[in-house]
């Protein structure tokens, strides 16, 4: 059996890095987004009534969601990439091509955060390292 470590570019590794710390900091997310869920769902209850405080928590519960299945996402995108799985190379080019259109629709529409700059830069990077010769070699790509 071949070791993946053995012929892993060093960028692929850094990556896989970054991958995984930005896992963390959407799990995080997702479960800082979900402790807001009750609290906007209660102060709607008292505002409007249990139907508005359901709604509201509602949908603040299904961003909540979103965030932590993004953040498992990455944690699995991060064994691919260590592993150097081609499916893990396609699926982070995927999401890092969508995160730079959405960033950049996000800045448009709300003057860009430092985050909206920050996820923007990370995503340029990863497609710029994963469409590196040296790395697609790697994946088989």
């Amino acid at each position: 059996m071949i070791n993946p470590n053995d012929n892993r570019p060093q960028s692929v590794t850094v990556l896989a890095i970054l991958q995984l710390i930005s896992g963390v900091f959407s799990l995080l997310d997702g479960l800082f987004i979900l402790f807001f869920a009750g609290i906007f769902g209660g102060l709607g209850v008292a505002i409007g009534g249990a139907r508005v405080g359901a709604v509201i928590g509602g949908f603040i519960a299904i961003f909540a969601a979103i965030a932590l299945a993004i953040g498992l996402v990455s944690f699995i995108l991060t064994w691919g990439l260590l592993q150097l799985k081609s499916w893990a190379w396609t699926v982070t080019l995927v999401v890092h091509a969508i995160a730079i259109i959405s960033q950049i629709a996000k800045m448009f529409s709300s003057a860009g955060t430092a985050a909206n700059f920050l996820t923007l830069g990370f995503a340029a990077a990863s497609i710029y390292y994963l469409l590196r010769p040296d790395v697609k070699q790697a994946f088989d790509i």
